[in-house]
């Protein structure tokens, strides 16, 4: 893995972080401290990494706006906390624009790091990147709707974005730059940190509230696209990531958009629309195991078993019922016309 800081005025100066794939060294902790001089100032980049994690503490003296490209050939969980100055970090792979200043942070992922980084003046940033194998043993891929086990390219997503200056997320941020135990505690300490970091941000993420007023039309528009495509593939259900990339929707705003919006999950919405298919069809005379198929599930059983919680009998007595409704209108027509 590297990470490369090349200057975009000046590109014989460069700088190239390489690190071992995974993180992976020879020792609890790996350090290094390595500097650079350009013609519209310095940088000073502290570095520390062990299995699944690497930290930056970079410090940018820049006396006018410096323009650098980051790349990254592995995928990247990046959590950027801006402690003085302000930046924009552009991806190169999409058309996002992402703009920090002091006190603030972001967190975003993306199969391959390939942004320019604009500092505008004196600025320091703390930077925590974490791999694949990392964030997937910790989130679990039931949590994350993206598939890392698929192997193919994920967009640059912008998980959170808010301000942190104050509060328990500068503590652990001060505790981890200046953390001195010896290596083998330390870096115990330190994922312990970094674990709290995410969890605060994930928590804070979860409970930020959304309102249709806070969409805009467009976003409007590729919520209800979205919420059409799960309509119209009831049997074959797209996949969060796959109904992000169709919708042009990052994962936050899809799955919290949808909400909010239109009441239910993604996927509380889809067992909905196949519960209330799945009641038509079994009126109209088809088997169980037909309508199991026809509105998208593998298992005859899993369906029974989702059918009886949302209606609280077997999907086998709606079949019965109908018979017994039938019976009912032909007494009621028999002894009708007996009467008359």
């Amino acid at each position: 893995m590297k990470i490369i800081f090349t200057s975009q005025l000046y590109r014989q100066s460069q700088l190239h972080l390489v690190y071992p794939k995974e993180f992976i060294g020879t020792i609890p902790i790996e350090h290094r401290t390595t500097s650079a001089a350009a013609e519209l100032g310095n940088l000073k980049i502290e570095e520390l990494w062990f299995e699944g994690v690497c930290l930056l503490n970079s410090c940018f003296n820049a006396n006018a706006t410096l323009a650098m490209t980051l790349q990254c050939d592995s995928f990247c969980w990046v959590m950027n906390f801006v402690s003085d100055g302000d930046l924009v970090v552009k991806s190169n792979a999409e058309d996002i624009e992402l703009k920090l200043q002091k006190g603030w942070y972001h967190t975003f992922y993306c199969s391959a790091l390939n942004t320019d980084l604009m500092v505008n003046g004196p600025a320091e940033v703390f930077t925590i990147c974490l791999t694949q194998r990392f964030i997937r043993k910790l989130l679990g891929k039931q949590v994350m709707s993206f598939n890392f086990e698929g192997g193919g390219p994920e967009p640059f997503t912008l998980v959170t974005t808010d301000e942190y200056y104050d509060g328990r997320f500068k503590v652990l941020i001060k505790e981890m730059i200046q953390a001195d135990q010896p290596d083998y505690i330390r870096r115990i300490f330190l994922e312990a940190k970094i674990l709290e970091l995410l969890s605060l941000q994930l928590e804070r993420l979860e409970s930020k509230p959304l309102s249709p007023g806070n969409f805009s039309k467009e976003d409007i528009s590729r919520l209800e696209e979205a919420k059409n495509l799960v309509a119209q593939n009831l049997q074959t259900p797209c996949s969060l990531i796959e109904l992000a990339r169709k919708t042009g929707l990052n994962d936050f705003k899809l799955k919290k958009g949808f909400k909010e919006l239109f009441g239910h999950t993604v996927f509380g919405y889809l067992s909905e629309l196949r519960m209330n298919s799945a009641y038509q069809l079994l009126k109209e005379g088809k088997t169980v195991s037909e309508v199991s198929e026809m509105v998208g599930y593998k298992n005859a059983h899993h369906f029974t078993s989702a059918f009886k919680k949302r209606y609280n009998f077997l999907p086998s007595r709606v079949g019965k019922m109908m018979i017994l409704v039938f019976s009912g209108y032909a007494f009621s027509a028999f002894y009708g016309c007996f009467w008359d």
